[in-house]
């Protein structure tokens, strides 16, 4: 018996480790927008993402506000469901827009290499499991954007999708 309620305790504390929420996470994003990703919760089911990513040779800068909502599966209530809307700053660089002959035999040419500025809205669909015992996370979201200044002054991309592991902290 002695031994029984130690046990007990452990298993408890164990089991109910999962239910707990988390305030900060930080990892990594994989995917079209690759970068590092850092997660602060406001709420209990609010949150603030800040993602430094790359993109088209460039660097972006991207903050969301997010919405969590507990995925009611009978099996595991791990799962959680976010979406939110936020915005992107940063630049792109493109080197084939413009070519310019460098011989008189017209068969090498020189490709000008430019940077664009580029600036956006980002909206956010997407999955989290909370694996708190490790403690880490794990994710799967489609993130589209529309840059409203960049290279083509318009620019949207809808199938922005990623995998993300994260820390918890």
């Amino acid at each position: 018996m002695k031994i029984f309620i130690p046990f007990l305790f452990v298993l408890i504390s164990f089991t109910s480790a999962g239910q707990q929420l988390y305030e900060k996470s930080g990892g990594i994003r994989l995917g079209h927008t690759s970068g590092l990703t850092f997660k602060k919760f406001i709420t209990d089911d609010e949150a603030v993402e800040l993602i430094l990513s790359g993109r088209n040779d460039g660097m972006q800068f991207t903050a969301q506000y997010l919405f969590h909502q507990p995925m009611e599966f009978s099996f595991n209530d791990r799962f959680y469901l976010h979406y939110g809307i936020g915005g992107h700053v940063g630049y792109e660089k493109f080197n084939d827009l413009a070519k310019t002959l460098s011989n008189a035999a017209g068969d090498a040419f020189i490709y000008e290499e430019k940077s664009f500025f580029t600036m956006g809205v980002d909206a956010s669909l997407g999955i989290e499991y909370r694996w708190l015992e490790v403690p880490a996370t794990f994710g799967f979201d489609i993130k589209p954007y529309f840059n409203f200044i960049g290279m083509r002054h318009t620019k949207a991309r809808f199938w922005d999708a990623a995998i993300s592991f994260k820390y918890v902290f």
